[in-house]
Order: structure tokens, then C-alpha cells, then sequence
């Protein structure tokens, strides 16, 4: 038991310094982007390493969380991070009659179909319902490593919104430098949040299955029986 807890007790520590290293980059970034934001605006163009990236980091999250997270009342969870993918890629930043294009295009036109849509959100609504609220309640009382990244990417988010809002109503008296500094920042903030997920997701809840709510673990007996 002792051998446990300081193994669970060295993870945690080299999260917080993963963590912490992370902040710093992601900072010095920023002020970067604050005095050079013409240069690094090349970065920021659609179909842009930062936009790649972003969309990477989502697909990598989504398709982790099916294989880690299995079952009908988890599947939201694979399923948000592969819409919120789809949605950062655009069939037409790239070339007509390619690959990229033509599997962009036939998602769009499979995501217009009502029936597809109903079915997504019984899903999502119905998973979050069940499994999310209950789960992301007992993950904040005992201050899951995973919640609390989730919660900054959350704000992060949030921050990256409101730059989008300032700037669009501010965009008759903003300079071009000032409206290229917003317009990168907020790209970028969006790439930290598709991080952010994908750390979340891959951090998950521990091992142990007393920290999962009785249902999630009826839940996972049986899509997994034995």
C-alpha cells in the first residue's frame, strides 16, 4: 500500500512539473506573438501549422477516448473531440478533388443530415446526462488532475472567444498590427485548448475503479463482460 501511494505521489509530482513547464512555453509563446505577431502570423493562416495542430490534437483525443473510455454512455466524449476536429479543418483550404477535400466534404454533407444530427445529440446530451455531470461532480471533490485541465482548456476557450468578440467589434478602430496580434492570439489560444483536451483525455481518471461513480462501473461490467 505504501509502495502505491509513492508511486501515485512521484506521478502526480512529475505532472505538476510537466505542468509547469508547459505554462512556461505556452507563456513565452504569447509574449512572443505580443511582439512579433506579423512574423508569427504565417503560422496562423487557414490550413496553418497552428490550425493543423489544433485539429491533430482533437482527432488524437477523440479516437484515444473511444479506445479508453468504452462503452455507449462514454462514447461523448470521442465523439465531442471528433466534431470539434471536424470543425477546425475546412474542405476549402485545400486542393479540389483530393483526399483532404473529399473525405472534408462527405463529413460535412453526412453532419447536415437531420437525422445524423438527432442521433449525435442523443448521444452526446444523453452520455453527458448520465455519465458526465454525475462523474465530473466526484472528479471536483477530489480534484481529478484531469478535471482541472480540462477546466483551464475550458477557460482557455473562453478567452479565446472573447478576443474574437473584442476584436470584431473593435475591428474599425484597430490598427493592422493590433488586429493581426488579436487575430494570432486567438488562434493560438485555440491550439492550447485542443492541447489541453487531449492532455485531459490521456490523463483520464486513475487506475482505480473506486473512484468511478457505481453506474460508470455497471456501465463498463457491462460492455465488458467477462
Amino acid at each position: 500500500m505504501k509502495q502505491h501511494h509513492a508511486i501515485t505521489r512521484n506521478k502526480d509530482e512529475a505532472l505538476i512539473q510537466a505542468l509547469r513547464a508547459a505554462f512556461v512555453v505556452a507563456a513565452a509563446y504569447l509574449c512572443a506573438i505580443a511582439i512579433w505577431p506579423l512574423q508569427i502570423s504565417v503560422f496562423n493562416q487557414e490550413g496553418g501549422l497552428t490550425e493543423t495542430i489544433s485539429a491533430a490534437a482533437l482527432l488524437v483525443a477523440g479516437l484515444s477516448a473511444l479506445v479508453r473510455f468504452p462503452g455507449i454512455t462514454r462514447l461523448y466524449i470521442g465523439l465531442v473531440c471528433l466534431l470539434l476536429a471536424e470543425r477546425e479543418l475546412e474542405a476549402d483550404v485545400y486542393s479540389e478533388g483530393g483526399l483532404p477535400y473529399l473525405v472534408l466534404s462527405g463529413l460535412d454533407a453526412l453532419l447536415d443530415m437531420t437525422v445524423v444530427r438527432i442521433l449525435l445529440a442523443v448521444i452526446i446530451i444523453g452520455g453527458f446526462a448520465w455519465h458526465g455531470i454525475p462523474n465530473g461532480w466526484r472528479a471536483f471533490k477530489l480534484r481529478a488532475p484531469f478535471l482541472m485541465i480540462f477546466v483551464l482548456a475550458g477557460s482557455v476557450a473562453v478567452i479565446a472567444q472573447l478576443l474574437e468578440e473584442v476584436s470584431g467589434f473593435l475591428d474599425a478602430n484597430l490598427s493592422a498590427t493590433m488586429a493581426t496580434r488579436l487575430f494570432v492570439m486567438e488562434e493560438t489560444l485555440e491550439m492550447y485548448f485542443s492541447i489541453g483536451i487531449l492532455a485531459a483525455v490521456l490523463i483520464g481518471w486513475p487506475k482505480s475503479n473506486s473512484e468511478e461513480i457505481p453506474h460508470d462501473q455497471q456501465s463498463r461490467r457491462t460492455t465488458n463482460p467477462r
